[in-house]
């Protein structure tokens, strides 16, 4: 669904996106919104113009009778559905990276038995490298110094923060709405 300028311009007012997410919830009259939302009739039927104007609302009246009745469009329908399903993906992918996160985390905090730990391996391989010749003395030396548990905690913690902060910004943003 692709958002053209009446659209985006219909959404740029407080007021118009609290008339469309109630109009979402079901049919409203513009008296009905004006007592709901606290403005007046006038104000209301001019956001109504512009939400109707943008093809996000429709209205509805029947003739014969003054009551003018408006619901929202599928194109309204659509930008919310969306929207959901972005907040879902966000939750998910978050949850996600916080359990990867703590996988990292808790596997270099688990002791580890001696004889397969990954310092033995490293300085084994640092052993063998060595004795290839003292061209290679460099990287055995950093084969055997370095310390790939500390690289898999801070990178846990990482994950970690990245999924706390998106989860925040989440839960901030569904606040303000």
């Amino acid at each position: 669904m692709e958002l053209d300028f009446k659209t985006v311009k219909a959404l740029s007012s407080p007021t118009r996106i609290k008339i469309l997410s109630r109009v979402l919830e079901k049919e409203y009259t513009p008296t009905d919104l004006s007592n709901d939302i606290g403005k007046s009739k006038s104000t209301i039927s001019s956001h109504l113009e512009t939400l109707v104007g943008s093809g996000l609302v429709e209205k509805d009246s029947e003739e014969g009778r003054k009551r003018v009745v408006y619901h929202p469009t599928d194109k309204a329908r659509a930008i919310v559905n969306e929207k959901e399903k972005k907040v879902k993906f966000s939750i998910v992918s978050s949850t996600v990276t916080g359990l990867v996160g703590l996988g990292f985390v808790g596997s270099t905090l688990i002791e580890r038995p001696q004889k397969g730990s990954l310092q033995n391996y490293a300085a084994d391989q640092g052993a063998s490298i060595m004795m290839e010749g003292a061209r290679n003395a460099p990287k055995a030396t950093e084969a055997a110094s370095s310390n790939p548990e500390q690289v898999f905690f801070f990178l846990g913690l990482g994950f970690l923060t990245i999924s706390i902060s998106a989860i925040l910004y989440g839960l901030l943003m569904r606040a303000l709405e």
